[in-house]
């Protein structure tokens, strides 16, 4: 009786002496220095739906390992939904493209022009590249144009913390497209 109990103990020590694995959680914020003023929202132009992947949709930051066959992080996370802080982001970027802030929700303006935008890939390959494609429509008067965002660029580093980097680069890439795309 006496070997068993010694032998848990050691299992119970050996077990509470090894260390956690941490977890790094990485905000989706726009690089941009805000300031406290009064917002100007547009009279005409809003941010509609932004839709996203369902894979990519979830708190752990994924990499694509090859053909179709993703992995997502369990160590490394989102530290909010991305859809809130993906629509948040956006709008700012989107509104200092254009140089005046756009609504963030639908206006009461019978002809506004609304943009509608869907995330499709966001995430890592296997060559070290982030990757972002994106789709994005703007509704005026009852008419849609829409449009492809497609573009790719290396980490500047290793890790989850160089790819974080490079997704809000592409992102901020993506809004300025939108905002040329609008004026």
């Amino acid at each position: 009786m006496r070997p068993l109990i010694i032998i848990a103990a050691t299992l119970l020590i050996s077990a509470c002496s090894t260390q956690p694995i941490s977890r790094s959680t990485y905000l989706l914020r726009p690089d941009r220095t805000l300031e406290t003023r009064a917002m100007q929202g547009s009279t005409d132009l809003f941010l509609g739906e932004v839709m996203i992947a369902s894979y990519i949709d979830q708190p752990g930051l994924v990499l694509e390992q090859g053909e179709g066959k993703v992995h997502t992080a369990k160590y490394h996370q989102w530290a909010e939904p991305l859809r809130t802080s993906l629509r948040q982001f956006l709008n700012t970027e989107i509104s200092a493209g254009l140089g005046s802030d756009i609504a963030m929700s639908r206006i009461g303006v019978e002809h506004a022009r609304r943009i509608d935008v869907k995330i499709d890939k966001l995430h890592g390959d296997a060559d070290g590249n982030a990757v972002l494609i994106a789709y994005w429509s703007l509704t005026a008067d009852g008419k849609t144009a829409e449009y492809q965002f497609a573009e790719s660029v290396a980490l500047d580093g290793t890790g989850y913390e160089a790819l974080v980097v490079a997704e809000k680069q592409l992102l901020a890439d993506l809004a300025q497209a939108i905002a040329r795309g609008v004026k």
